[in-house]
């Protein structure tokens, strides 16, 4: 029966969603595929994940207060662990004050928790998985309701922030999660563009989801910590009093076998079994202790779902077998989780928490503010950060993933009953004031008015920015995306400071908002508009493809071109690309073994021009150690111009598409091709009639910065004759450009040998190589030069 009731409560939502939404094709098609495939017991189990493409109406039992404005909070699913459990709790207590819409990305057991505080409940099991779904949901929901905010809890729920930002609802993302282990890896780059506030729970959690994204230039006035309240976790309902006390009786049998007689010091240790919550390390602790005097008196008890050696071979197999080898069987515990969790509390002298990363665990704040000492590993959770502010670090607070530190301080407690009680009594003194749930909703509320004042600022932004026309399509946004979204995108990066673009080729956003004077504090293309489009170092000539130019005249212009061929088979498609100019520049080819050398010779062989020399050259300083260190003495000698090129290829599947974009947009605009032209005809004509133009190079839509790459470049910038160095700039990303010999002989009157350069493999960033690559586009203006920029119209990345 209770089957057949489960079964025909999934009907009952198919129902629902058809009289919503009506029978479409797709739908259908999914439902038989199912059904043909799996059976029909599969199909209703899963009818809601099937059905509901957007918001299937769960419950809508309590009714709306007019007087009350709506907020929304989104849940990515309804278990019993610690995102949904905090949701549920924020919907409780918003829900003395606002009328609370609640949306769940996924099912669980706290579904009808939900139900009974919410005063409406939405799920839509499809959006974390395809997250284009979760438009219809919250433009549905927009529709019916006036959100006056959303609260956006976890990472995973990240699938609601696109459609609630293009609904101009003020976002408040909370995020508990570590950057280091989420993907994708621009997942909370994300939440930085589309949420008006984010709220971390953590300090730790915080600077790793900086950490992660290094090169964006965020707003701090919009990232915050704030340590979420302690939660009350709902019962689960109809449990006859016998089974609880069964329960408890279960519990505390197992944190002490000889019951009230049992004078051991009971180390408490609870979560999931998995490497991320450290039982290897809850265990080796144990060991630790167990050799010494005093630790006989310990027993170790671990509760969680997940121990099972006979089939988990992956970590409880190695953890039994840890036991076992340590001698610890008659002293450690794992049990399988228990719903009476504060019967361990209540039996427990001391929690350990022994987790490698776990920001601010549920467990560990219940154990504080039952008076319970909690002792953790330094940098790998927030409670460590809260207990060293308070005091306790010598006590609680151990160096990072050191079991030895840890277990002195465990043994510490546990050979002394008064140190134990006035460290418990400190714990729970300290969750009092640090996690009470009413303080830690209304900072949020505060957050929450704060983020609607920005966002009328920001509608009017984006709406302005919309009837100006000044965003080029394709260039400030993808070309698929439409104006009004494209408007949002670009307001909303430039608030963030996450995946800036600029507007249109030729105006650098950043540099204007650092260099112009006066300036408002407001959207930089928007002052700039309002201003007239004033003259200034933001501004760079835009160089594109023009059919008709003349050839330049090289009998007065010395041009070379050098190529740094390390994947020596690509030089093929830069030798067609250079047919398509009249010009032919000298070609000096670095390569990084004989067989590519071969190789270069064949491919260049048809070139009707010159090739001056193809060297082997060291595998050090990438494509800028040949130019400056094999090539530069000879180019800065003997030519007046000089183009750098350098192949570009990725092995990686998922970054390939990419990068062949990015690659076949820096040859269209430098040498040209089928859309492109004679663009390395165009911009050599141009710098002879410029001459105060000292490098040109692809617009990149993207704006790029410093990153980690400032202070490798801070003693270079004074050797080529820099006197500071400005915060936004425009450069060469990729280090490939049409450059006079006047910008380069600085570079190379720096003398760099090969055993200068960085040994491979080179970090992503962060390394000298990256430096030059930036100084590239600041030394023309030292020496009264200007930067240009190419620009082939349907060419972009």
């Amino acid at each position: 029966m209770e089957r057949l009731h489960r079964y025909l409560k999934h009907a009952i939502v198919v129902l629902k969603a058809l009289r919503h939404y009506g029978i479409s094709g797709p739908v259908l098609k999914k439902a038989w595929d199912v059904w043909r495939r799996q059976g029909l017991r599969r199909l209703l189990s899963h009818a809601s994940a099937l059905f509901s493409r957007s918001d299937a109406v769960f419950s809508s039992v309590r009714p709306f207060d007019p007087q009350k404005a709506t907020i929304l909070v989104v849940s990515h699913e309804a278990s019993r662990t610690g995102a949904p459990v905090l949701s549920l709790n924020l919907v409780e207590e918003f829900s003395k004050r606002y009328n609370v819409v609640a949306l769940l990305l996924g099912h669980g057991p706290l579904v009808e928790a939900f139900a009974d505080v919410a005063s409406e409940l939405h799920i839509d099991p499809i959006s974390r998985a395809q997250p284009e779904y979760a438009h219809r949901v919250i433009n549905s929901i927009c529709a019916r309701h006036n959100l006056k905010a959303a609260f956006v809890n976890s990472i995973e729920s990240r699938a609601a922030l696109v459609p609630l930002a293009l609904n101009f609802v003020p976002t408040i993302s909370l995020m508990h999660e570590f950057a280091s282990n989420t993907r994708p890896l621009d997942a909370f780059g994300r939440v930085f563009l589309w949420s008006s506030e984010v709220v971390f729970s953590t300090r730790l959690t915080m600077e790793n989801a900086l950490a992660a994204h290094r090169g964006a230039h965020y707003s701090s006035g919009f990232v915050h910590v704030l340590p979420q309240g302690r939660c009350t976790i709902p019962r689960e309902e109809k449990r006859a009093q016998n089974l609880v006390d069964a329960e408890r009786a279960f519990v505390a049998s197992k944190m002490r076998p000889r019951g009230s007689a049992d004078r051991s010091v009971v180390v408490l240790g609870v979560g999931t079994v998995q490497f991320r919550k450290g039982v290897d390390l809850f265990l080796e602790c144990a060991t630790r202790i167990a050799k010494e005097p005093g630790g006989e008196n310990c027993r170790f008890v671990w509760f969680g779902h997940g121990y099972d050696p006979e089939v988990d071979l992956v970590y409880s197999v190695y953890l039994a077998d840890q036991v076992q080898r340590a001698g610890l069987a008659q002293r450690v515990a794992i049990v399988r989780e228990t719903s009476e969790i504060e019967e361990a509390y209540k039996n427990a002298d001391i929690f350990l928490l022994s987790s490698r990363l776990d920001p601010l665990p549920n467990v560990a704040i219940d154990a504080m503010s039952l008076g319970v000492p909690v002792v953790c590993f330094d940098e790998t959770t927030g409670i460590a950060d809260v207990l060293a502010r308070h005091g306790l670090r010598d006590a609680c607070v151990a160096d990072y993933l050191d079991t030895h530190d840890l277990a002195r301080r465990v043994l510490a407690l546990s050979i002394s009953p008064a140190h134990r009680k006035s460290i418990g009594e400190k714990c729970r003194e300290i969750a009092r004031l640090n996690f009470q749930m009413s303080d830690y909703v209304a900072r949020l509320e505060a957050l929450m008015l704060a983020a609607g004042e920005r966002k009328n600022k920001e509608r009017m932004n984006v709406q302005s920015l919309v009837d100006s026309g000044a965003l080029l399509p394709g260039f400030a946004a993808p070309a698929h995306i439409q104006p009004a979204h494209a408007a949002k995108q670009y307001v909303r990066a430039w608030e963030s400071g996450y995946a800036r673009r600029k507007p249109f080729p030729g105006f650098d956003p950043g540099v204007y908002r650092e260099r112009a004077e006066p300036y408002a504090e407001e959207d930089p293309l928007l002052s700039f508009l309002k201003a007239g489009r004033p003259d200034g170092p933001w501004l760079f000539p835009v160089i594109g493809p023009d059919a008709g130019v003349a050839a330049p005249e090289t009998k007065s212009t010395r041009v070379a071109l050098h190529l740094h061929a390390y994947y020596a088979d690509m030089l093929g498609q830069i030798a067609q690309r250079l047919e398509c100019n009249q010009i032919r520049p000298d070609l000096f080819v670095s390569v990084k073994d004989e067989a590519s050398r071969q190789i270069a010779l064949d491919a260049l062989r048809s070139y009707r021009g010159r090739v001056v020399d193809v060297r082997v050259v060291p595998n050090r300083g990438r494509d800028i150690g040949p130019l400056l260190t094999a090539f530069g003495d000879q180019l800065v000698r003997d030519y007046d111009i000089v183009g750098h090129l350098h192949t570009k290829k990725s092995f990686d599947i998922k970054d390939r598409q990419t990068v062949d974009a990015w690659y076949a947009f820096e040859l269209e605009n430098l040498l040209g091709g089928k859309v492109g032209g004679r663009m390395a005809d165009t911009v050599i004509a141009y710098m002879a009639d410029h001459t105060a133009v000292g490098i040109v190079f692809p617009d990149d839509p993207y704006v790029v910065g410093w990153s980690s790459n400032r202070a490798c470049a801070e003693p270079l910038a004074k050797r080529v004759g820099l006197s500071s160095l400005p915060n936004e700039f425009n450069f060469p990303v990729g280090t490939m450009f049409w450059a006079r010999t006047a910008v380069l002989k600085p570079f190379v009157a720096l003398g760099l040998t090969w055993d200068d350069y960085p040994l491979e493999p080179l970090p992503y960033d962060g390394t000298m190589l990256h430096a030059l690559e930036r100084l590239f586009g600041l030394v023309p203006a030292a020496q009264g030069l200007c930067c240009a920029v190419t620009h082939v119209p349907g060419v972009t990345r």
